[in-house]
């Protein structure tokens, strides 16, 4: 397994062209909310309609809370879901409170192969095969740092 973090804040077209990736090769994906902050209640409306389950945990990613539990959001990934990433943000590190949820990542047959921080501005892919490298490597404009 290698391990690729992004480097920068992918914004604009960059940002736009991960998020293209990330749903066309991820079955889902999640992000979550914490009961401790607030948020744009109208934006995770606009997801309700694709949201496949949600729970509560204090683990998710590469994170474990010593707070409340935060609520995680699965939606499925689709292009339905594409545009309303693209239309919500501006960049992958526009992704936290009091305006959007927090810490996306992206599953292809439950392998969580995107994760990230985003109050941390921390990005990792997890990637085990040369095509999903090949695919990273292709987005225009996203800086990456081979682990």
């Amino acid at each position: 397994m290698d391990y690729w973090e992004i480097t920068g804040n992918p914004t604009g077209a960059v940002y736009e062209n991960l998020m293209q990736v990330l749903c066309a090769h991820s079955d889902e994906f999640y992000f979550i909310t914490r009961k401790e902050l607030t948020y744009d209640r109208t934006v995770l409306d606009q997801f309700a309609p694709y949201m496949k389950n949600s729970y509560k945990t204090k683990t998710f990613a590469q994170t474990i809370t010593k707070g409340p539990a935060a609520t995680v959001y699965v939606i499925e990934s689709s292009p339905d879901t594409l545009e309303l990433l693209i239309k919500s943000a501006n960049s992958l590190y526009d992704w936290v409170a009091p305006q959007l949820p927090e810490d996306m990542t992206f599953l292809k047959n439950n392998f969580e192969w995107f994760s990230c921080t985003t109050h941390e501005e921390q990005a990792i892919f997890s990637l085990r095969s040369e095509y999903y490298k090949q695919l990273v490597r292709n987005i225009d404009g996203l800086q990456v740092q081979e682990e």
